[in-house]
């Protein structure tokens, strides 16, 4: 049975609550799935054993394949990167490659965007900060036009798209609330109105206690953390990680009200009761998501302590990632029964031409190769709902598919 995907060019309706409300009707009555494209930038070539015209030479032709691998001096980008490297380097005679290596970067990342959204209907995406944090100040341009693109998108086609930053931050709340007013919110405390990045969520480590989470000063007076909550920004608490050492920490038990709980499970219930305490749930979604990777196995005792959180669910496609690892983790009854998660796949979504992530093993087909990936991934994912263990626990496919 052919499946069309084709992206629906109206709103699916009022977009109303809190942005994991509407990251939750975007997935079940706009994108049809729990995909989420993974926008990180990585490096190509081996800098162990090349020089460095080969290293240039080997990211350009990927970035830049769209100009024969070349730098395109006539591209409104270069222009712009010129002006801001030239500001930021000390080596000039690096300004003109680092420009056109940026340039192409910015086309490469808005061109697998667009035929994400306008080909195969995805509307939820995720840049790692790191990956544009180590250009420098230029990098951060970077971030800030492909966040610019992504909402030039929804405008043009009157679609909602949810773009969350990974990001990881996590320090004391005056540090925090930096974090916060750069990427999610607004300067008007320094007497300027601007939103340098406005993305909808970011994600936060919570080692150094709600702190991290801003919401309330020893007073119990609000801050600026629940502020942004209050006016629907959403907020991910790093808590069962995709990596390969995460469960040496966040496995450990600990006796907690008279109750034997892990690491992570400490941490959900904690959030959850934050949550109940400011009263931020709506439509029975709660505003603050929680990290849990799909590379290690998930039995819904998260879900238990936290009925209301949003996972998000790193390490699909290079990291191997298992649906199962967190099929168990999602909503198993209500409304969004089905719901609940967020499965991101990052180097699948930028590079799925190579060979190694199924496909063809040319970059000029990216984007038939795209398609074929992300059509891969919604059949793998209906399966996925089809596993026995998954019936028994009365999660359901949420998704109507169309014919």
């Amino acid at each position: 049975m052919a499946v069309n995907y084709t992206v629906i060019r109206e709103r699916e309706g009022p977009m109303e609550g809190h942005n994991f409300v509407q990251l939750a009707n975007v997935q079940k009555y706009g994108q049809k799935t729990l995909y989420c494209g993974g926008l990180d930038i990585h490096q190509w070539g081996n800098p162990e054993k090349m020089p460095l015209n080969l290293l240039l030479q080997a990211n350009m032709g990927v970035y830049g394949f769209r100009n024969d691998g070349k730098i395109n001096e006539s591209a409104p980008a270069f222009s712009f990167y010129l002006q801001v490297v030239q500001l930021a380097m000390v080596n000039q005679r690096m300004v003109e490659r680092f420009a056109g290596l940026l340039a192409a970067i910015e086309d490469y990342v808005c061109y697998v965007v667009e035929i994400a959204v306008k080909k195969c209907n995805v509307r939820v995406f995720k840049p790692q900060s790191a990956f544009y944090e180590q250009f420098g100040p230029s990098g951060m341009f970077l971030l800030q036009r492909i966040r610019a693109y992504i909402r030039q998108l929804e405008e043009e086609l009157d679609i909602r798209i949810i773009c969350m930053l990974d990001c990881k931050r996590g320090d004391i709340d005056t540090t925090q609330a930096a974090y916060f007013r750069g990427f999610l919110g607004n300067l008007r405390a320094w007497g300027i109105d601007h939103t340098p990045f406005d993305f909808d969520m970011i994600n936060v480590t919570p080692f150094m206690g709600k702190d991290v989470l801003v919401l309330e000063d020893k007073k119990g007076n609000p801050l600026y953390g629940l502020k942004l909550l209050r006016e629907g920004k959403g907020i991910i608490v790093v808590d069962k990680t995709s990596n390969p050492s995460g469960p040496d920490y966040q496995d450990q038990t600990f006796k907690d009200l008279d109750e034997d709980l892990t690491f992570s499970e400490v941490v959900a219930r904690d959030i959850y009761l934050l949550c109940q305490k400011h009263g931020l749930e709506q439509d029975g979604l709660a505003p603050f998501g929680l990290v849990v990777g799909s590379t290690h196995p998930c039995d819904g005792s998260l879900r238990r302590v936290f009925p209301t959180y949003t996972g998000l669910n790193p390490g699909f496609g290079a990291q191997k990632g298992d649906f199962m690892n967190v099929m168990l983790e999602l909503i198993r009854t209500g409304k969004w029964n089905g719901l609940g998660g967020i499965f991101s796949a990052s180097r699948g979504t930028l590079f799925p031409y190579v060979e190694k992530y199924g496909g063809s093993g040319k970059v000029a087909n990216l984007e038939a190769d795209l398609i074929v990936a992300i059509d891969r991934h919604r059949e793998q994912e209906r399966e996925a709902y089809k596993n026995p263990l998954v019936v028994e626990a009365g999660i359901e496919y949420p998704f109507d598919i169309v014919a």
